[in-house]
């Protein structure tokens, strides 16, 4: 049995992205996308992008549930 796709466009990841508190109201360009602000906005990127995200500390990410 073949494993499920962890969403539904291959190699795709669906991520929260906001920025960080104490980065204060500046918006935040990272991995080819923004702006990032304290509003929540959710992106589907590639898993090289996601590890971009995820490493930036002024970045607060968080992988969002498939419906």
């Amino acid at each position: 049995m073949a494993k499920k796709p962890a969403d539904t466009q291959s190699g795709t990841v669906r991520l929260m992205v906001r920025t960080a508190a104490s980065h204060g109201d500046h918006p935040r360009y990272r991995a080819g996308l923004g702006p990032f602000t304290r509003e929540p906005r959710v992106v589907e990127v590639t898993p090289a992008q996601a590890a971009e995200l995820k490493a930036d500390p002024a970045l607060a990410v968080a992988e969002v549930g498939q419906e």
